[in-house]
Order: structure tokens, then sequence, then C-alpha cells
């Protein structure tokens, strides 16, 4: 059996036609390579080129074994340009998930930067309620899920990454609307739009209400902060969404309000622990985590 070293050698020398130009390919010494390739004969117990004035000419068998050693270098090439390609995220669909406040936010941002840096990957992004997120991951629909809250799943593991801010959002007209800041009891009596008390926002909500001592009275309940917001650009009271929420592009009737004690709203990311993790899915934690880091933060 030849070593891979033997094998170089020799395909240098059927390449190269002559021992000493193939010692330049290798960057090794001329009377190294000879002995080299005598060693390979005995080894092999035939001839692999005949010594005719002064030049190598290949015999038979050694045309024979240098095709199938193309086929081996072939083989490798492939590889390479496979690995290549893994490391380009080519031929490689990335499917990640999210919260609407989430997905209509920060997380394009974070798929911007994805895409930067592995210019042949495709995205497959959608948009997740509260009952689809766990399935999602479980049943190996997408890769990662981001969410406001963590997923109760044997097979999911949920890491807090960040986090955002409950505000108010007020119509550019109401009498808080210049303020800077507000507190709970400023929007007692107020109508409000507000979801679920089962549901992450609700709970956060009824938790800033209960700690202030005021009784929240809900007038609409909604299902996604972004609806709150369309209710309150139409003349429809007050809501208490997120911050991501806040961050995207709203009608000018509407204003956010930073609270003096603002509820915490967390930010997990979520993967299936069964799902093999990709390079892709490292780097993705990494932008995830630096741009959350990145938020503002409320003024003290």
């Amino acid at each position: 059996m030849l070593t891979l070293r033997q094998i170089e050698i020799f395909r240098a020398i059927m390449i190269a036609k002559t021992v000493s130009a193939a010692a330049q390919m290798l960057g090794t010494s001329q009377p190294g390579l000879s002995r080299m390739l005598g060693h390979m004969e005995d080894k092999l117990r035939f001839r692999l080129f005949d010594r005719t004035r002064g030049r190598l000419v290949p015999t038979h068998e050694a045309r024979v074994l240098f095709d199938e050693i193309e086929h081996v270098y072939k083989g490798f090439e492939d590889l390479n340009h496979v690995i290549k390609r893994l490391a380009k995220g080519e031929d490689r669909t990335f499917r990640v998930g999210a919260s609407p406040s989430l997905g209509h936010s920060v997380v394009p941002q974070m798929l911007a930067r994805l895409t930067a840096n592995y210019p042949g990957l495709t995205i497959q992004f959608d948009i997740l309620s509260v009952e689809q997120a766990a399935d999602y991951l479980a049943l190996q629909r997408g890769d990662y899920a981001l969410t406001a809250f963590p997923l109760d799943h044997p097979n999911i593991l949920s890491s807090r990454i960040g986090a955002g801010r409950m505000v108010c959002a007020v119509p550019s007209s109401h009498p808080l609307a210049d303020r800077d800041r507000i507190s709970v009891a400023d929007i007692a009596g107020e109508q409000l739009q507000s979801f679920r008390p089962d549901t992450p926002h609700g709970r956060i909500i009824a938790d800033m209400f209960a700690r202030a001592g005021q009784e929240l009275e809900v007038a609409t309940y909604i299902r996604f902060a972004e609806t709150a917001v369309a209710f309150v650009a139409n003349g429809m009271g007050v809501a208490l969404v997120d911050s991501f929420t806040a961050m995207q592009a709203h009608a000018e009737t509407v204003r956010f309000l930073e609270f003096e004690e603002p509820g915490v709203l967390p930010v997990y990311m979520n993967r299936n622990l069964e799902s093999p993790r990709a390079i892709i899915g490292e780097t993705f934690e990494e932008i995830s985590r630096s741009i959350l880091l990145a938020l503002p933060r409320p003024k003290p």
C-alpha cells in the first residue's frame, strides 16, 4: 500500500515528466525524490518508469495507476468544493421564525447581517404565534425561533439573549403625548387596548398594574401589538406594547412614551436539541446577541 506522500510524489512526476520538475513542484530535493521513487517501485514489485536517455517514460502499469489516482484526486477536489460551499452557506436554507414584534423589528437586521456573511444562503422566515412556536421547532420546520417567552418542551433549548421593555402608545393629540415619561397611574381609567392575561405581554402588563396598585380595565383585547397601535392611531384609547413594536414605522398620529418603571419583555433564542447545529446557526446566535445588546436602553 502506498502512503499519501508516495502517491503525491508519483503524481507530481507523472505531471511534471521529470524528477527535477517534480521536486520543484513539491518543494523538495531531487535526490530525495529519486530515492523515494525507488522505494515505491520496490514496494509495488513493478517498475513505474523506464529510464531512457535520462528521461522517465511511464510504464503501462504507471499509466493505469495514474488514472486511478486521478479519480481519487477528483474526489478530493469535489470534497474541497463541498467544504467551501458549506463554509459560505451555499446550497443551504436557513429557517427561522419569530414572534410578530421581533419579526417586524430586530430579526430583519439579524438576517441582513447573516446573509452578508453568507451571500449564498437562502432564508426561510416565518412569523409565529404563541401557539405555533413550539411545534415549529419540535417538528423541525425551522432551525431557530426568537420569542418573548421560553418554550416548554423537552427537546427545545431556550436561552435568554436580551430584553425589551413595555412602552405606552398614545394618540399624538393625547394630553400625555408631550411627556417623555409616564407612570401606570397616569393612564388609569384610559380606554386600554391590551392582551389576554394568559399571554406573555398580558402577564407583564398585569404585573405592572399590580405593582402600581392600579386596577387593570381592558376595553379591547387584541392578539398582536401592531393591531393595538393601529387602534390607537384611530382614536381607540391607549395601548401598552413592547419596545420592539415601537421600533417599527408607524403613523405620525401615534407617540410612544416610556414608563418610569417599565415591565421587562425578555427575548429568547430557541432551537431543537435533536437537530444538528451548523456553523450558520452559531453565527446567527452571535449576531442576534450583539444586535440586542446594542439596542438603546431607557433613560434612568
